[in-house]
């Protein structure tokens, strides 16, 4: 998943053209638009007004009629004579005259989030995702919705009664056969895998509510007087319930410095669900709200959650109603309610589970919420505002598809959610390539700039993806529009080099695939000899047998245009690349022969004999870390490189390769970590020496030293 660069879009300033008309030009297309800056009118063509005055002609008689966006479920209006479009209803539009509900009432649409038509009743406004009774399929000729319309200048008017679109949250797609990284060299299957199954169920979390309601939460901790000079005090209900004007105070009981803030969230909560007009994007009121929120005290986010619960519940507009329940996702994508919040905000949801009069939307949503609640307890806040591709899939409850790179440069691509972490996004690629254990790989975080790191266990993915895009964000901002910026991507690969079972075909191709680009990658010291035969055998495990004396083999004929060596040579150790012609020939007529010898070979036996040879060697599998001995007894360098494998701990000279002492893992007594500094204490109960090293790779050393002596000697 490599980060694309962003550019920002900077809008021109308004002119006056006449009247209360400006011209600006949109951004996202350059094409030139007009604004009423009085009835917040907007429109691509000329005001007709102004061409009226100009032309000094009558007005042509208005013809307004009004429509549905299916993208954000509002109604627009669209003239027919002048051919404009606006948001807010003309003081001079007459709506037809209301027909009897019957089959002519119901309208296809297709939902622009999941793809997928629904049905819409004109004259009741339901919404149905399933064919409704009586309904008839329009003609060929009937007028279709200007698809192209101006930019739209302001937000839709409060408590607009226009219906919600289809119910939100995404439709499980049908399942389908997970592609192996055999078949996505070239192409990208999608993940129908989930991580859901890691999430209690409905049932399991609200039997934990018990006589928990989120009313006497209401009662106890909100601000409940608050009516009028004398501080009457108001209902339970009343203030729980959905309110079509902005607070004057906070709902929690809250220090004057955070109550200050909450009126500002408010104002965004309800600028985002269209409670009240506003000039700002939708996603630029969530992006306010995670801004402040993100480092903000427990007390500020419980109270944005309330908001959140407020304004959802008894909202007789669906519109508002489903932004609301958006906003209720996001936010538990983001960080936790507090302790004392959790039940009641639950046992919220669940009583929302069976609403229906909000819109049949509202139980899928609670569903989610109740789902989400104890998970993002568990994780804690993340770092990152999510982008703006997650928000998009958070607002449809739908999952963001990643790519998954491997070294081969083969790559999957598999869906993740806000929740999932390293650790389970390692089991799940596992499962979906078919390895039996996933212990010895990882998720690498790798740059552009060949820099890597493993992730850590509880690290999310989406929140990682997050920062690469603030970087990139930043860097561009520094560097400039034109610029090469840094770029990241996700690599799986091998980070501890466990003995694989024969049977585990997708394990065995793992260690291959890592051990081949190892050895080409000249990362081991082997010699000529060994690099030879292990071509050899990588050209048995990718062509099968050779076709015999004398017959043309193409694939392995003429130079790759990416090395500019001949296409054998790829196979061979870098360091062993000729600059004669003569001498690449040569080692070519080796592997060949060599690989002849090799016929009858499968593939999977060639990958194993390929392991086997590799395994032989002292330095195989190692990870390698520079740092500085600080035991001046002990007479290193003062710079050595740390190579740590499954056969123990190596010390090695960075200049001359040589090894200045070897410790295995039955020599280790004990060991530890800092930020900058890794200690190992090796010999036995009668003589110890401790090591100590200065290193800013001491946690990671750590680990994989536990990781090898925990399966070489059991769990310590």
């Amino acid at each position: 998943f490599l980060v694309r660069s962003i550019s920002c879009s900077i809008m021109s300033a308004p002119v006056k053209i006449g009247g209360d008309w400006v011209e600006n030009t949109d951004p996202s297309t350059g094409r030139k638009y007009y604004a009423n800056t009085v009835t917040k009118e907007s429109s691509w063509e000329y005001p007709t007004e102004l061409k009226v005055a100009e032309a000094g002609g009558a007005k042509p008689k208005d013809e307004w009629v009004e429509k549905l966006d299916a993208n954000s479920g509002n109604y627009y209006y669209y003239n027919r004579t002048t051919k404009e479009t606006t948001w807010d209803k003309p003081a001079d539009f007459k709506p037809a005259e209301t027909p009897v509900a019957g089959v002519s009432d119901w309208a296809s649409k297709v939902d622009a989030s999941s793809g997928q038509t629904y049905y819409y009743n004109k004259v009741t406004k339901e919404s149905s995702w399933e064919v409704p009774a009586g309904y008839v399929e329009p003609s060929a000729n009937k007028e279709e919705p200007k698809k192209e319309e101006p930019k739209k200048v302001e937000v839709k008017k409060a408590a607009s009664s226009s219906p919600a679109p289809a119910p939100a949250p995404a439709a499980a797609a049908a399942k389908k056969t997970s592609p192996t990284r055999e078949t996505s060299k070239t192409t990208s299957g999608k993940d129908d895998d989930t991580s859901d199954d890691i999430l209690k169920s409905v049932e399991e979390i609200t039997a934990g509510i018990g006589d928990v309601t989120f009313e006497s939460f209401v009662e106890e901790f909100f601000k409940l007087d608050r009516k009028g000079m004398f501080n009457s005090k108001t209902s339970v209900e009343k203030i729980s319930s959905w309110k079509n004007e902005l607070i004057k105070t906070s709902l929690l009981q809250l220090p004057p410095d955070l109550a200050s803030e909450a009126l500002q969230t408010f104002r965004n909560v309800t600028g985002y669900m269209g409670d009240r007009g506003s000039s700002k994007e939708p996603l630029g009121h969530v992006t306010k709200i995670l801004s402040s929120l993100m480092l903000a005290p427990e007390q500020l986010r419980d109270e944005v959650y309330c908001q959140i619960c407020k304004q959802v519940n008894n909202n007789p507009d669906q519109v508002s109603t489903v932004r609301g329940w958006q906003l209720m996702v996001i936010m538990l994508s983001s960080f936790p309610p507090s302790s004392r919040l959790q039940l009641p905000l639950t046992a919220f949801c669940a009583n929302k589970l069976k609403d229906v009069d909000g819109g049949d939307f509202v139980p899928k949503y609670a569903e989610f919420a109740i789902r989400r609640i104890p998970r993002i307890f568990d994780l804690g806040p993340r770092r990152e505002i999510p982008t703006q591709v997650e928000l998009e899939a958070l607002k449809r409850c739908a999952k963001v598809t990643v790519r998954i790179n491997f070294l081969d440069k083969k790559y999957i691509m598999v869906q993740t959610d806000s929740w999932t972490t390293a650790q389970e996004f390692n089991e799940l690629v596992a499962k979906k390539l078919g390895i039996e254990d996933p212990t010895p790989y990882a998720l690498f975080e790798v740059s552009s700039d060949d820099e890597e790191r493993v992730l850590e266990p509880e690290e999310r993915l989406l929140d990682l993806v997050s920062y690469w895009q603030r970087l990139a964000v930043e860097e561009r901002k520094g560097k400039g529009k034109g610029a090469k910026i840094q770029e990241f991507q996700f690599v799986f690969k091998v980070r501890l080099f466990f003995d694989v079972s024969d049977s585990d075909h997708a394990g065995i191709e793992m260690m291959y695939l890592q051990a081949s680009t190892d050895v080409v990658d000249a990362r081991y010291p082997c010699t000529e000899q060994d690099s030879l035969t292990l071509a050899a055998l990588q050209v048995q495990e990718k062509y099968g047998d050779h076709p015999g004396p004398g017959k043309e083999f193409t694939d392995l004929e003429g130079i790759d245009s990416k090395t500019g060596k001949p296409k054998l040579m790829n196979f061979l150790a870098h360091k062993y690349f000729a600059d004669g012609e003569d001498r690449n020939q040569e080692l070519i007529q080796q592997i060949l022969k060599l690989y002849a010898k090799l016929s009858g070979y499968s593939t999977q036996e060639a990958r194993l004999s390929y392991l086997d040879y590799v395994k032989s060697w002292k330095i195989y599998g190692s990870a390698y870390f520079f740092a500085e001995p600080q035991n001046s007894s002990l007479r290193f360098p003062s710079a050595i490189v740390l190579a740590i494998n499954s056969k123990g701990i190596l010390i090695v000279d960075p200049d001359t390769k040589e090894f200045l002492a070897e410790y295995t893992f039955k020599d280790v007594v004990t060991w530890g970590h800092s930020s900058n500094s890794f200690v190992v204490v090796t010999g036995g109960m009668m003589r110890q020496t401790k090591i100590y090293f200065k290193t800013d790779q001491g946690k990671e050393i750590n680990s994989i030293v536990k990781s090898y002596v925990e399966r070489v000697m059991g769990p310590k």
